[in-house]
């Protein structure tokens, strides 16, 4: 499953922040408003299911914002990819395939709200 939060540094770390917290912006903004906008004006099973679809696919895109902008902030994309960093190649070619799960609606998502239940549980149980 795709690490969202080094997801979110690697393409912080490759293109920097002023393209990828607009891009990240637009996919988690752009796409839920069209997918609601088609649901308005949708008259047919198939269009809703889009509409449904871009909901969910701008939902993968909001926690990568969250993270970007968190680690733009902190000055932490280096930082959270540094044991992968030695060889950009490999990294940059693991986080393609990894990315690709931003095109299934609502798994990124899900994926995020898991990783970050799984640090709050190892966070509290590690004191």
């Amino acid at each position: 499953m795709v690490n969202v939060r080094r997801l979110a540094a690697v393409d912080l770390h490759g293109l920097g922040p002023k393209i990828i917290i607009p891009e990240f912006a637009l996919g988690a903004l752009g796409a839920p408003a069209l997918g609601v906008l088609t649901l308005l004006r949708s008259g047919s099973t198939t269009m809703i299911a889009f509409g449904i679809l871009l909901i969910g696919l701008g939902l993968n895109y909001l926690p990568l914002l969250i993270h970007a902008i968190d680690l733009t902030r902190r000055s932490a994309a280096g930082v959270e990819i540094a044991g992968e960093a030695s060889d950009s190649g490999a990294l940059y070619a693991k986080y393609r395939k990894q990315s690709l799960w931003l095109l299934l609606p609502f798994v990124v998502a899900a994926a995020d709200v898991s990783q970050r239940i799984a640090r709050r549980v190892d966070r509290h149980g590690s004191k």
